[in-house]
């Protein structure tokens, strides 16, 4: 039923350069970090939008002036903090993100960024009326012209992938930028599970599956079965 259900689920994505975001409080987390990148959305918590963030910093010296962004990036907790970059948990109660969490029928997924270079970048998921109220509230919010898609698909460098059950797909995100499969390894299946709130056994059985998905279908793919 589940996967019958999901059919009819279409992805939104909207593109928002910097320039038409000004008058956000958003606009203040480049202030501090120039890339913050969703990971994985865990709903609401004490009320705000809440979930495991990616950021990107020149200065460690950020950490020390996060209350600046009250408004807009709330971090709970540095779950990880090498190089320029860090794994956050985070509330997110700006106006955006608030009007997302408003609606039942649609949620954020990755990739949704915020970047100095690119600007605001969200894909939402959810039915079509859903996401038909998430833009017109969106247009009011945001009134100058928007790059928007509705579509089937992801558009994103990784969906030649297999399509993985959603909690599968976080999983698999959050070992591949925490450097689960670099070389040399950066993090252990425990740093994961941790960083989701998840159990150790869980994270190796999501990723055990989603590696042998992934494998099977390069290997469709490249006709070498």
């Amino acid at each position: 039923m589940e996967s019958q259900g999901r059919e009819h689920l279409r992805y939104f994505q909207i593109q928002v350069d910097p320039g038409q975001g000004q008058h956000l409080p958003g606009v203040k987390i480049l202030e501090m970090f120039s890339k913050t990148e969703l990971i994985t959305s865990m709903g609401l918590k004490n009320g705000m939008p809440y979930g495991v963030y990616r950021v990107e910093y020149d200065d460690e010296a950020v950490f020390d002036h996060l209350d600046r962004l009250s408004q807009s990036f709330v971090v709970e907790e540095v779950l990880l903090k090498s190089d320029g970059v860090a794994f956050l948990k985070a509330f997110t109660p700006g106006p955006a993100m608030m009007v997302l969490q408003g609606l039942t029928n649609c949620w954020p997924v990755p990739p949704t960024s915020l970047s100095k270079s690119k600007g605001l970048f969200m894909t939402i998921q959810g039915t079509n009326d859903g996401l038909k109220q998430l833009r017109e509230a969106f247009s009011s919010l945001i009134p100058s012209q928007m790059d928007v898609r509705i579509s089937k698909n992801i558009k994103a460098d990784w969906i030649s992938a297999p399509q993985l059950p959603r909690r599968r797909h976080d999983v698999m995100r959050m070992a591949v930028d925490m450097g689960y499969y670099s070389t040399p390894r950066q993090c252990t299946q425990k740093m994961i599970a941790d960083a989701l709130g998840i159990r150790q056994g869980t994270v190796g059985e999501h990723l055990q599956i989603a590696e042998s998905n992934i494998i099977e279908s390069w290997s469709k793919q490249t006709n070498l079965s």
